[in-house]
């Protein structure tokens, strides 16, 4: 009974890391079908070409595989001896341009399926800790059986087979369009197209979950500047972002506001290990950018008074003034912003002034007269007033 909940926790945590993690019964057991489509796409498709060496399998052994093209899988069978969990395929380090073409050397890959094999070493899940994940497969073999005394054990495939061996079942091929790409760039963009749809409906958990997802994969860089070509991703990702809020029907005064700030802050970055942190909060950002202003619901009318008062709130915000410009009756402007916005617009204006109010009196030393004016309502009197009716207490009280 304890053995299902633990093994979806299990799937469900190695998905997080963007992470292959299934059963499967020995006579599944190929790599070939487990490898996210490199065998399939580069060998030539013939019966028993693909086939593995046999591996030892022992019981209470939890295995950690390095295939003849350096990528890294672990297994164990379950306790019951019915299946196997596979998990993989992942790198525990960087796999960088001259291994990838010391490994095409070595087994006589044809030089012009490189680029393919750039992106996909690139797109396979990079684990730094391999301590970490040892232990947690550990323990959760040891919660399936408690009676087991689990040793680890690592084979290396090019130990199993011969060199000669494997080149005389392995006939490489480059394929008229590059479908181990395509693949890997579906997958990339299916993950975008989550994160973005999480932006669309200010969901700041889902966005996150499918940001880490997405920065699991790796990317092909484009210059020899590693800082810049982080940087280069993210303004990327800040594009992407700010597009998606306008769809949403955030207006591009708030959007523009935000955007430019990020980009001044992406350029001022000065290592790797802050930008993580940065996108995190830009991620964020946009989504309290969509859920706090997005338009949608309102109408054309309403949403370029709503826009003109956020913008200054130190000019003419009367219904008089709003009426002219939009060429519409006062009654029903009046009518139809507090059907929509839900108060009078003079409520929401005061509402507003007093809140801008409370962030000058918070984070500066103005005197109230000039904090008056600054919310546009040069009598100080009537403000001190106003303040009071909407925070119950004065401004300096609420200072203090």
């Amino acid at each position: 009974m304890m053995e299902q909940p633990i093994l979806s926790f299990l799937t469900a945590y190695f998905s997080d890391l963007h992470i292959q993690c299934r059963l499967t019964d020995r006579k599944q057991l190929e790599l070939a079908d487990l490898d996210l489509g490199l065998r399939n796409s580069i060998l030539m498709q013939e019966a028993d070409a693909q086939k593995q060496a046999p591996f030892p399998f022992v019981q209470n052994t939890l295995y950690f595989i390095v295939d003849y093209y350096e990528c890294n899988y672990s297994f164990f069978r379950l306790p019951d001896k019915s299946a196997f969990l596979f998990v993989g395929p992942f790198l525990w380090r960087e796999f960088e341009r001259s291994q990838i073409l010391s490994l095409i050397s070595r087994l006589d890959i044809p030089a012009e399926l490189f680029p393919q094999l750039q992106e996909y070493y690139h797109a396979l899940p990079l684990i730094a800790d391999k301590a970490s994940i040892t232990a947690l497969l550990r323990h959760v073999y040891q919660t399936l059986d408690a009676d087991a005394d689990v040793s680890v054990q690592t084979l290396h495939l090019k130990d199993l087979e011969t060199r000669e061996s494997f080149l005389e079942k392995h006939q490489f091929v480059v394929p008229e369009d590059p479908v181990l790409s395509m693949h890997l760039l579906e997958e990339r963009y299916h993950i975008e197209d989550e994160l973005l749809d999480a932006i669309s409906h200010g969901n700041s958990a889902r966005a996150l979950s499918f940001m880490e997802a997405l920065g699991n994969l790796r990317f092909v860089p484009r210059t020899e500047d590693a800082l810049r070509n982080r940087k280069n991703l993210i303004l990327t990702l800040n594009t992407l972002l700010r597009r998606k809020a306008y769809e949403t029907g955030v207006h591009p005064f708030y959007i523009d506001a935000v955007s430019g700030n990020f980009a001044r802050m992406i350029e001022s970055i000065q290592s790797v290990e802050e930008i993580n942190d940065l996108i995190s909060y830009m991620v964020q950002s946009y989504c309290q950018l969509v859920e706090q202003r997005s338009m949608s619901s309102y109408s054309d009318p309403i949403r370029q008074i709503l826009v003109t008062i956020d913008a200054s709130l130190t000019g003419d915000l009367s219904l008089k003034r709003f009426a002219s410009e939009l060429f519409l009756n006062t009654s029903y402007l009046s009518t139809l912003f507090k059907k929509e916005v839900g108060m009078t617009l003079t409520d929401y204006v005061n509402a507003n002034r007093i809140e801008y109010a409370k962030k000058l009196l918070r984070s500066t030393l103005l005197p109230v007269q000039d904090v008056a004016a600054a919310c546009g309502i040069p009598d100080v009197h009537y403000f001190t007033r106003l303040f009071r009716r909407i925070t119950g207490m004065t401004p300096r009280e609420w200072r203090r």
